[in-house]
Protein backbone atom coordinates (compact mmCIF):
# COMPACT_ATOMS: atom_id res chain seq x y z
CA UNK A 1 0.00 0.00 0.00
CA UNK A 2 1.45 3.24 -1.27
CA UNK A 3 1.25 6.01 1.58
CA UNK A 4 0.16 9.53 0.99
CA UNK A 5 -0.66 11.91 2.38
CA UNK A 6 -4.17 13.54 1.33
CA UNK A 7 -5.28 17.23 2.86
CA UNK A 8 -8.55 18.07 0.82
CA UNK A 9 -10.44 21.35 2.46
CA UNK A 10 -13.30 23.16 1.56
CA UNK A 11 -13.28 26.80 3.40
CA UNK A 12 -15.38 29.36 3.18
CA UNK A 13 -18.27 28.49 2.06
CA UNK A 14 -18.82 32.61 2.45
CA UNK A 15 -22.61 32.90 1.88
CA UNK A 16 -24.07 36.30 0.49
CA UNK A 17 -27.74 37.61 1.37
CA UNK A 18 -28.70 40.93 0.19
CA UNK A 19 -30.80 43.50 2.48
CA UNK A 20 -33.03 43.73 -0.69
CA UNK A 21 -32.80 42.46 -4.05
CA UNK A 22 -33.58 44.31 -6.63
CA UNK A 23 -35.43 43.24 -10.02
CA UNK A 24 -33.03 42.74 -12.40
CA UNK A 25 -33.21 39.91 -15.08
CA UNK A 26 -30.52 38.08 -16.34
CA UNK A 27 -27.13 37.23 -15.48
CA UNK A 28 -25.25 39.29 -17.66
CA UNK A 29 -21.90 41.08 -18.58
CA UNK A 30 -24.19 43.94 -19.35
CA UNK A 31 -25.63 44.42 -15.75
CA UNK A 32 -23.97 47.34 -13.47
CA UNK A 33 -23.43 49.73 -16.93
CA UNK A 34 -25.03 52.49 -15.04
CA UNK A 35 -22.43 51.79 -11.99
CA UNK A 36 -18.95 51.74 -14.00
CA UNK A 37 -16.50 50.30 -11.50
CA UNK A 38 -12.89 50.95 -12.35
CA UNK A 39 -10.78 47.74 -12.76
CA UNK A 40 -7.86 48.44 -10.17
CA UNK A 41 -7.02 44.91 -10.36
CA UNK A 42 -7.13 43.60 -13.18
CA UNK A 43 -3.45 42.37 -14.14
CA UNK A 44 -2.07 43.85 -17.64
CA UNK A 45 -0.67 40.77 -19.96
CA UNK A 46 2.93 41.70 -18.54
CA UNK A 47 2.25 41.54 -15.14
CA UNK A 48 0.97 38.24 -15.36
CA UNK A 49 4.08 37.40 -16.68
CA UNK A 50 7.13 36.77 -15.34
CA UNK A 51 8.15 38.86 -12.79
CA UNK A 52 10.09 38.98 -9.14
CA UNK A 53 7.86 36.97 -6.69
CA UNK A 54 5.50 39.53 -5.05
CA UNK A 55 3.91 36.67 -2.83
CA UNK A 56 7.19 36.88 -0.69
CA UNK A 57 5.70 40.89 0.40
CA UNK A 58 2.06 38.67 1.41
CA UNK A 59 3.67 35.99 3.23
CA UNK A 60 4.33 37.54 6.55
CA UNK A 61 1.31 38.71 7.03
CA UNK A 62 -0.17 35.88 5.61
CA UNK A 63 1.74 33.84 8.53
CA UNK A 64 0.62 36.24 10.99
CA UNK A 65 -3.16 35.62 9.90
CA UNK A 66 -2.43 31.97 10.61
CA UNK A 67 -1.12 32.12 14.10
CA UNK A 68 -3.61 34.32 15.04
CA UNK A 69 -6.66 32.49 13.41
CA UNK A 70 -5.11 28.98 15.35
CA UNK A 71 -5.03 30.74 18.78
CA UNK A 72 -8.53 32.07 18.38
CA UNK A 73 -9.66 28.19 17.92
CA UNK A 74 -7.58 26.94 20.40
CA UNK A 75 -9.01 29.17 22.77
CA UNK A 76 -11.93 26.96 22.88
CA UNK A 77 -11.29 24.60 25.69
CA UNK A 78 -13.12 21.18 23.90
CA UNK A 79 -9.72 19.51 23.63
CA UNK A 80 -11.06 18.70 19.90
CA UNK A 81 -8.30 17.97 17.28
CA UNK A 82 -7.60 21.27 15.18
CA UNK A 83 -7.59 21.25 11.20
CA UNK A 84 -7.76 24.19 9.00
CA UNK A 85 -5.82 25.87 6.21
CA UNK A 86 -5.38 29.16 6.78
CA UNK A 87 -4.27 30.00 3.29
CA UNK A 88 -8.08 29.11 2.25
CA UNK A 89 -9.05 31.38 4.17
CA UNK A 90 -7.13 34.47 3.39
CA UNK A 91 -7.27 34.07 0.02
CA UNK A 92 -11.00 34.13 0.06
CA UNK A 93 -11.44 36.96 2.25
CA UNK A 94 -8.98 38.94 -0.20
CA UNK A 95 -10.91 37.98 -3.07
CA UNK A 96 -14.07 39.35 -1.03
CA UNK A 97 -11.97 42.49 -0.19
CA UNK A 98 -12.02 43.60 -4.15
CA UNK A 99 -15.82 44.26 -4.09
CA UNK A 100 -15.80 45.92 -0.39
CA UNK A 101 -15.45 50.12 0.57
CA UNK A 102 -15.19 51.88 3.81
CA UNK A 103 -14.99 50.33 6.98
CA UNK A 104 -15.76 46.87 5.44
CA UNK A 105 -12.62 47.14 3.05
CA UNK A 106 -10.63 48.95 6.22
CA UNK A 107 -11.30 45.80 8.78
CA UNK A 108 -11.08 42.95 6.53
CA UNK A 109 -7.37 43.63 5.64
CA UNK A 110 -6.87 44.34 9.12
CA UNK A 111 -8.07 40.87 10.10
CA UNK A 112 -6.00 39.04 7.39
CA UNK A 113 -2.62 41.06 9.10
CA UNK A 114 -2.24 43.32 6.24
CA UNK A 115 -1.11 47.07 7.27
CA UNK A 116 -2.15 49.42 4.13
CA UNK A 117 0.29 51.77 5.47
CA UNK A 118 3.25 48.83 4.78
CA UNK A 119 1.64 47.30 1.48
CA UNK A 120 -0.37 48.80 -1.55
CA UNK A 121 -3.68 47.13 -2.10
CA UNK A 122 -2.33 46.36 -5.44
CA UNK A 123 0.70 44.70 -4.03
CA UNK A 124 -1.96 42.36 -1.69
CA UNK A 125 -3.76 41.08 -5.16
CA UNK A 126 -0.85 41.12 -7.06
CA UNK A 127 0.93 39.15 -4.59
CA UNK A 128 -2.18 36.12 -4.21
CA UNK A 129 -2.05 36.24 -8.20
CA UNK A 130 1.11 35.04 -8.17
CA UNK A 131 0.98 32.59 -5.18
CA UNK A 132 -2.04 31.38 -7.01
CA UNK A 133 0.20 30.17 -9.74
CA UNK A 134 3.28 29.16 -8.49
CA UNK A 135 0.79 26.73 -5.97
CA UNK A 136 -1.40 25.46 -9.23
CA UNK A 137 1.92 24.46 -11.21
CA UNK A 138 0.85 20.89 -12.40
CA UNK A 139 4.10 19.22 -12.60
CA UNK A 140 4.58 19.76 -8.70
CA UNK A 141 5.86 16.11 -7.20
CA UNK A 142 3.20 17.59 -4.31
CA UNK A 143 0.07 18.51 -5.60
CA UNK A 144 -1.50 21.56 -4.36
CA UNK A 145 -5.47 22.55 -6.67
CA UNK A 146 -6.27 25.97 -4.61
CA UNK A 147 -8.78 28.10 -6.43
CA UNK A 148 -12.10 29.73 -5.86
CA UNK A 149 -15.95 29.49 -7.25
CA UNK A 150 -18.45 32.14 -7.14
CA UNK A 151 -22.40 31.27 -7.56
CA UNK A 152 -24.14 34.19 -8.43
CA UNK A 153 -27.97 34.15 -8.46
CA UNK A 154 -28.97 35.40 -11.60
CA UNK A 155 -30.94 38.17 -10.65
CA UNK A 156 -28.75 39.83 -8.39
CA UNK A 157 -27.80 43.19 -9.94
CA UNK A 158 -23.63 43.28 -10.15
CA UNK A 159 -20.43 44.72 -11.32
CA UNK A 160 -19.18 43.37 -14.20
CA UNK A 161 -15.76 44.31 -12.98
CA UNK A 162 -15.84 42.63 -9.94
CA UNK A 163 -16.23 39.24 -11.70
CA UNK A 164 -13.25 40.20 -14.07
CA UNK A 165 -11.25 40.98 -11.01
CA UNK A 166 -12.03 38.14 -9.58
CA UNK A 167 -11.56 35.87 -12.32
CA UNK A 168 -8.64 37.59 -13.83
CA UNK A 169 -6.41 38.03 -10.36
CA UNK A 170 -7.92 35.09 -8.42
CA UNK A 171 -9.27 32.56 -11.31
CA UNK A 172 -12.62 32.17 -9.92
CA UNK A 173 -15.29 30.45 -11.53
CA UNK A 174 -18.02 32.25 -12.25
CA UNK A 175 -21.54 30.08 -12.54
CA UNK A 176 -25.20 31.43 -12.74
CA UNK A 177 -27.46 29.70 -9.25
CA UNK A 178 -30.90 29.32 -8.74
CA UNK A 179 -30.94 30.05 -5.13
CA UNK A 180 -34.65 30.42 -5.06
CA UNK A 181 -34.59 26.34 -5.51
CA UNK A 182 -31.70 25.28 -2.55
CA UNK A 183 -32.00 21.91 -2.89
CA UNK A 184 -30.96 22.72 -6.39
CA UNK A 185 -28.22 25.53 -5.59
CA UNK A 186 -26.86 22.73 -2.99
CA UNK A 187 -26.50 20.20 -5.24
CA UNK A 188 -24.73 22.68 -7.85
CA UNK A 189 -22.14 23.90 -5.31
CA UNK A 190 -21.59 20.68 -3.48
CA UNK A 191 -20.95 18.78 -6.92
CA UNK A 192 -17.92 21.51 -8.08
CA UNK A 193 -16.54 21.21 -4.64
CA UNK A 194 -16.32 17.02 -5.04
CA UNK A 195 -14.75 17.52 -8.40
CA UNK A 196 -12.31 20.51 -6.91
CA UNK A 197 -11.47 18.25 -3.92
CA UNK A 198 -11.16 15.00 -6.09
CA UNK A 199 -13.70 13.38 -4.35
CA UNK A 200 -12.72 13.75 -0.99
CA UNK A 201 -15.60 16.38 0.33
CA UNK A 202 -19.01 15.14 -1.26
CA UNK A 203 -21.24 17.62 0.93
CA UNK A 204 -19.54 21.12 0.96
CA UNK A 205 -23.13 22.92 2.26
CA UNK A 206 -25.31 21.21 4.33
CA UNK A 207 -28.18 24.15 4.23
CA UNK A 208 -28.42 27.27 2.26
CA UNK A 209 -29.83 30.67 4.20
CA UNK A 210 -32.85 31.50 2.99
CA UNK A 211 -31.75 34.84 1.20
CA UNK A 212 -28.52 33.85 -0.51
CA UNK A 213 -28.02 35.32 -3.32
CA UNK A 214 -24.41 34.68 -3.44
CA UNK A 215 -21.89 31.75 -2.56
CA UNK A 216 -18.18 32.60 -2.54
CA UNK A 217 -16.48 28.92 -2.15
CA UNK A 218 -12.66 28.51 -2.13
CA UNK A 219 -10.76 25.24 -2.17
CA UNK A 220 -7.97 23.66 -1.84
CA UNK A 221 -6.39 20.17 -2.37
CA UNK A 222 -3.27 18.75 -1.34
CA UNK A 223 -1.87 15.74 -2.50
CA UNK A 224 2.04 14.41 -1.57
CA UNK A 225 4.16 10.99 -0.81
CA UNK A 226 6.30 10.88 2.12
CA UNK A 227 10.53 11.32 0.61
CA UNK A 228 11.15 8.92 3.13
CA UNK A 229 7.66 6.32 3.36
CA UNK A 230 7.42 4.53 6.63
CA UNK A 231 7.18 0.56 6.04
CA UNK A 232 3.48 -0.87 6.85
CA UNK A 233 5.67 -3.55 8.34
CA UNK A 234 7.08 -1.63 11.62
CA UNK A 235 3.41 -0.46 12.11
CA UNK A 236 2.50 -0.95 15.73
CA UNK A 237 -0.61 -0.47 17.94
CA UNK A 238 0.45 1.26 20.86
CA UNK A 239 -0.99 3.96 23.65
CA UNK A 240 -1.49 7.51 22.60
CA UNK A 241 -1.72 9.63 26.27
CA UNK A 242 -4.62 11.88 25.22
CA UNK A 243 -4.56 13.39 28.40
CA UNK A 244 -3.89 12.65 32.50
CA UNK A 245 -7.08 10.37 32.56
CA UNK A 246 -7.26 9.35 28.62
CA UNK A 247 -5.16 6.92 26.56
CA UNK A 248 -6.48 5.44 23.33
CA UNK A 249 -4.93 2.50 21.35
CA UNK A 250 -3.84 4.10 18.13
CA UNK A 251 -1.46 2.30 15.15
CA UNK A 252 1.73 3.78 14.97
CA UNK A 253 3.91 4.05 12.31
CA UNK A 254 7.60 3.38 12.91
CA UNK A 255 11.06 4.50 11.00
CA UNK A 256 14.55 4.83 11.81
CA UNK A 257 16.68 7.69 9.38
CA UNK A 258 18.23 10.62 9.25
CA UNK A 259 15.71 13.69 10.01
CA UNK A 260 15.88 17.28 10.37
CA UNK A 261 15.05 18.12 14.47
CA UNK A 262 15.76 20.20 17.07
CA UNK A 263 14.66 20.83 20.76
CA UNK A 264 13.18 24.11 20.82
CA UNK A 265 13.47 25.61 24.58
CA UNK A 266 11.87 28.68 24.30
CA UNK A 267 8.75 26.52 22.90
CA UNK A 268 9.81 23.51 25.36
CA UNK A 269 8.99 21.25 22.22
CA UNK A 270 10.75 19.00 19.65
CA UNK A 271 10.29 19.94 16.08
CA UNK A 272 11.08 17.00 13.34
CA UNK A 273 10.58 17.94 9.88
CA UNK A 274 8.93 15.06 7.41
CA UNK A 275 9.17 16.70 3.71
CA UNK A 276 7.66 15.20 1.20
CA UNK A 277 8.12 14.43 -2.48
CA UNK A 278 7.84 18.27 -4.50
CA UNK A 279 7.94 21.41 -2.94
CA UNK A 280 6.39 21.03 0.40
CA UNK A 281 7.36 20.21 4.10
CA UNK A 282 5.49 19.35 7.39
CA UNK A 283 6.59 20.55 11.06
CA UNK A 284 5.50 17.96 13.94
CA UNK A 285 5.70 20.05 17.13
CA UNK A 286 6.12 17.66 20.50
CA UNK A 287 5.27 19.56 23.41
CA UNK A 288 6.38 18.80 26.22
CA UNK A 289 4.23 17.21 29.58
CA UNK A 290 2.12 20.49 29.98
CA UNK A 291 2.94 22.99 27.71
CA UNK A 292 0.75 22.48 24.68
CA UNK A 293 -0.78 25.63 26.31
CA UNK A 294 2.23 27.67 26.33
CA UNK A 295 2.87 26.44 22.67
CA UNK A 296 -0.11 27.50 21.46
CA UNK A 297 0.20 31.25 22.55
CA UNK A 298 3.84 31.39 21.28
CA UNK A 299 3.65 29.87 18.21
CA UNK A 300 4.88 33.02 15.35
CA UNK A 301 6.28 33.63 11.84
CA UNK A 302 9.92 33.86 13.47
CA UNK A 303 10.03 30.15 15.27
CA UNK A 304 9.57 28.53 11.43
CA UNK A 305 12.66 30.31 10.21
CA UNK A 306 15.10 29.97 13.47
CA UNK A 307 14.22 26.39 12.98
CA UNK A 308 15.10 26.06 9.42
CA UNK A 309 18.28 28.20 10.15
CA UNK A 310 18.93 25.55 13.47
CA UNK A 311 18.10 22.13 12.85
CA UNK A 312 20.41 19.04 13.44
CA UNK A 313 20.43 16.37 11.25
CA UNK A 314 20.99 13.02 12.75
CA UNK A 315 19.53 9.02 12.47
CA UNK A 316 16.52 9.33 15.25
CA UNK A 317 13.60 6.38 15.88
CA UNK A 318 10.33 8.59 14.69
CA UNK A 319 7.03 7.35 16.05
CA UNK A 320 3.94 8.95 14.81
CA UNK A 321 0.23 7.77 14.44
CA UNK A 322 -1.41 6.70 11.45
CA UNK A 323 -4.61 8.85 11.59
CA UNK A 324 -7.73 10.54 9.93
CA UNK A 325 -9.23 13.69 11.52
CA UNK A 326 -11.94 16.05 9.74
CA UNK A 327 -13.54 19.37 11.21
CA UNK A 328 -15.66 22.08 10.52
CA UNK A 329 -15.98 25.51 11.64
CA UNK A 330 -18.12 28.51 11.75
CA UNK A 331 -15.64 30.99 10.52
CA UNK A 332 -18.06 33.67 11.00
CA UNK A 333 -17.77 33.39 14.77
CA UNK A 334 -13.79 33.68 14.61
CA UNK A 335 -13.35 36.34 12.66
CA UNK A 336 -15.75 38.36 14.45
CA UNK A 337 -13.31 37.90 17.37
CA UNK A 338 -10.30 38.89 15.06
CA UNK A 339 -12.16 42.48 14.67
CA UNK A 340 -13.62 41.57 10.99
CA UNK A 341 -17.70 42.30 11.90
CA UNK A 342 -19.26 45.18 9.37
CA UNK A 343 -18.80 42.53 6.61
CA UNK A 344 -21.66 40.55 8.69
CA UNK A 345 -24.17 43.06 9.43
CA UNK A 346 -26.52 45.65 8.07
CA UNK A 347 -23.75 48.22 8.12
CA UNK A 348 -21.63 46.02 5.58
CA UNK A 349 -19.87 48.12 2.33
CA UNK A 350 -20.02 45.29 -0.52
CA UNK A 351 -20.85 47.97 -3.16
CA UNK A 352 -18.07 47.05 -5.22
CA UNK A 353 -19.99 43.95 -6.03
CA UNK A 354 -22.98 45.39 -7.27
CA UNK A 355 -22.38 48.96 -7.26
CA UNK A 356 -24.91 49.40 -4.03
CA UNK A 357 -24.69 48.25 -0.20
CA UNK A 358 -27.18 46.16 -0.52
CA UNK A 359 -24.74 42.98 0.33
CA UNK A 360 -23.79 41.38 3.58
CA UNK A 361 -21.87 38.32 4.28
CA UNK A 362 -24.34 35.38 6.39
CA UNK A 363 -22.25 32.95 7.12
CA UNK A 364 -18.82 31.66 6.47
CA UNK A 365 -18.02 27.77 6.89
CA UNK A 366 -15.05 25.79 6.74
CA UNK A 367 -14.61 22.14 6.42
CA UNK A 368 -11.39 20.03 6.23
CA UNK A 369 -10.16 16.86 5.91
CA UNK A 370 -6.87 14.86 6.88
CA UNK A 371 -5.34 11.68 6.36
CA UNK A 372 -1.91 10.70 7.57
CA UNK A 373 -0.64 7.32 6.53
CA UNK A 374 1.98 4.93 6.06
CA UNK A 375 4.08 4.11 2.77
CA UNK A 376 4.94 0.98 1.60
CA UNK A 377 8.61 1.01 0.55
CA UNK A 378 11.51 3.21 3.23
CA UNK A 379 13.84 5.81 0.54
CA UNK A 380 16.16 8.01 1.40
CA UNK A 381 16.60 10.71 3.86
CA UNK A 382 14.00 12.50 5.84
CA UNK A 383 14.63 16.18 6.20
CA UNK A 384 12.91 17.66 9.71
CA UNK A 385 13.75 20.92 11.11
CA UNK A 386 13.36 22.47 14.39
CA UNK A 387 15.83 24.95 16.75
CA UNK A 388 16.70 25.75 20.56
CA UNK A 389 17.12 29.21 21.28
CA UNK A 390 19.27 28.84 24.35
CA UNK A 391 23.07 27.80 24.09
CA UNK A 392 22.44 24.58 26.32
CA UNK A 393 23.72 21.72 24.51
CA UNK A 394 20.47 18.90 24.60
CA UNK A 395 21.11 15.73 23.25
CA UNK A 396 17.95 14.28 21.18
CA UNK A 397 16.67 11.29 22.65
CA UNK A 398 16.71 7.77 21.00
CA UNK A 399 13.44 8.09 19.78
CA UNK A 400 11.32 10.73 19.53
CA UNK A 401 7.69 9.64 19.80
CA UNK A 402 4.17 11.70 19.11
CA UNK A 403 2.25 9.42 21.44
CA UNK A 404 0.80 12.30 22.94
CA UNK A 405 -1.30 15.29 21.90
CA UNK A 406 1.11 17.52 18.88
CA UNK A 407 0.80 20.03 16.29
CA UNK A 408 1.38 19.82 12.28
CA UNK A 409 2.41 22.41 10.14
CA UNK A 410 2.30 21.99 6.40
CA UNK A 411 4.52 24.17 4.24
CA UNK A 412 4.96 25.16 0.50
CA UNK A 413 8.63 25.84 0.67
CA UNK A 414 9.16 28.22 -2.39
CA UNK A 415 6.49 30.77 -1.38
CA UNK A 416 7.05 30.09 2.35
CA UNK A 417 3.62 29.51 2.79
CA UNK A 418 1.28 27.73 5.59
CA UNK A 419 -1.28 25.20 3.89
CA UNK A 420 -2.26 23.65 6.77
CA UNK A 421 -2.07 23.82 10.67
CA UNK A 422 -3.37 21.00 12.76
CA UNK A 423 -3.21 19.86 16.28
CA UNK A 424 -4.10 16.42 16.88
CA UNK A 425 -5.48 15.89 20.60
CA UNK A 426 -6.98 12.55 19.53
CA UNK A 427 -6.09 10.49 17.04
CA UNK A 428 -9.18 8.03 17.14
CA UNK A 429 -11.24 10.92 16.44
CA UNK A 430 -12.52 11.23 13.11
Amino acid sequence: MKSIINLPLLLTSLQVCCHHLPGHDGFQDDHGENNPHEHQYSLSREEQGEKSPDYHKITPSNTDFAFRFYRNIASDPDGNNIFFSPLSISTAFALLALGAKSETHDEIYKGLSFDLLEIEEKEIHEGFHQLLHVLNQPNNKAQVNLGNGLFIEPSLKFLPAFLEDAKNVYGADGFSTNFSSPRVAKKQINYYVQNKTDGKIACALDELDASTVMVLVNYIFFKAYWENPFDTHFIRERDFFVDANTTVKVNMMHRKGYYKFIYDGDLFSWVVELPYKGDATAFFILPDEGKLEHVENALAKEHLSKWTQSFRHESIRLIIPKFSISATYDVKDLLEKMGITAVFNDTADLSGITGEQNLKVSKVIHKAVLDVNESGTEAAAVTTIEFMLRSAQLQPPLTISYNKPFLVIIVHQSTESILFIGKIMDPTKK
